[in-house]
């Protein structure tokens, strides 16, 4: 007689399912944190002076925004929506920042305008033309009469043709160099300076030339 044993124990199944699985839905961080940024930076862009902030939390806000809507691509559209409104809150935040800055620049500009207006006629107000022409009369009066100080003078109408002799400048000038430069009509120099940096020089003028420029502190007098 053959003994039979039971079969092994084997654990109850549920032969209708088990509970139901649920798959996780996958996330995007940077479209949400773009979304954030974006946001904040949209909120300060509004705030005068404070907003300056905005110029950098605004663009980093706008760029984590496109990333995220990128990576959504690749997640099944998981915060999309996010990252498009952070998109159009970084783009908001910046046009804000830029209207403020066109506007400090225009309110700069009419102040400038308006203080060089202003001070305008205060620069022109003390007029110094009567004393100039009356400094200028002394050195004039000190020279002898046929004399020649610094200036231009045209020959025949102004200064004669001649031989012209200066002792130099006077001792206590700090520059003594002086000059003769005899020039054409049309302002050319003809051959070389008379110069002198502190004794005396001679310089002819001749009927064919146009014009004279003496300069430095000398008196030049017709020689004999």
């Amino acid at each position: 007689m053959t003994q039979q044993y039971p079969p092994p124990y084997q654990p109850y199944q549920h032969h209708y399912g088990g509970p139901p699985s649920y798959r996780p839905q996958p996330s995007n961080g940077i479209g949400t944190g773009g979304f954030v940024v974006a946001l904040i930076g949209a909120v300060l862009s509004l705030v005068p002076f404070l907003g300056i902030v905005s110029w950098v939390i605004s663009p980093v806000g706008l760029v984590l925004s496109i990333v995220g809507l990128t990576a959504a691509t690749r997640k099944n559209g998981a915060g999309r929506g996010l990252a498009i409104a952070g998109v159009v809150l970084g783009g908001v935040g910046l046009l804000i920042c830029m209207l403020w800055a066109i506007g400090f620049a225009g309110a700069m500009e009419e102040s400038r305008t308006g203080t060089s207006t202003y001070t305008a006629p205060s620069s022109s107000a003390p007029s110094s033309s009567a004393p100039s022409s009356s400094a200028s009369a002394p050195t004039t009066a000190a020279a002898p009469a046929g004399s020649f100080t610094a200036g231009t003078y045209t020959v025949g109408s102004e200064i004669a043709p001649g031989r012209y002799r200066t002792a130099g400048a006077p001792a206590d000038d700090i520059f003594r160099y002086c000059s003769a430069t005899r020039e054409s009509t049309d302002g050319a120099t003809i051959g070389s300076p008379e110069t002198t940096s502190g004794g005396p020089a001679y310089v002819t003028v001749r009927p064919g030339d146009g014009q004279v420029e003496f300069s430095g502190d000398c008196v030049w007098s017709p020689a004999s």
